[in-house]
């Protein structure tokens, strides 16, 4: 939501508000942000095109699934070629799915635990009767 201030409330243009939210901060995300801001200073090219190129750097560091590199992609589509308003709603309804993703994420993670510690416990009762 920092970079939804950003835009929004401090009127920053997505370039500076990329800068801004990736100060004083150590995640990856603030670090794609910085990324993103410096290729498309570098680069010369817009917003979007440096947004994309980040993502395909940082495709090796996020343990992300295709649905979010999706979700992703589309978010470097839109900021930046609307008004402040439309980028803060925009990005609520980025944050939504993205929190819909979450949740599926920890429901598939309580379903494995699951069947994995049932595996583990069968395997160890089949060890035993080999061994019996």
């Amino acid at each position: 939501m920092d970079l939804e201030n950003e835009i929004h409330f401090m009127g920053r243009p997505l370039g500076q508000a990329l800068l801004q939210f990736s100060q004083n901060r150590d995640t990856q995300m603030s670090k794609f942000s910085r990324r993103v801001y410096e290729i498309s200073r570098d680069e010369e090219k817009g917003i979007d095109w440096a947004w994309q190129k980040g993502i395909t750097e940082f495709k090796s560091h996020w343990p992300i699934e295709q649905e979010e590199w999706s979700l992703l992609a589309q978010i470097g589509e839109v900021l930046g070629k609307t008004d402040r308003a439309s980028q803060s709603s925009f990005i609520k309804m980025m944050v939504e799915k993205f929190n819909l993703q979450e949740k599926k994420a920890e429901e598939d993670r309580k379903r494995k635990e699951k069947l994995y510690k049932n595996l583990g416990i069968l395997g160890g009762l089949a060890i035993v009767l080999v061994l019996i």
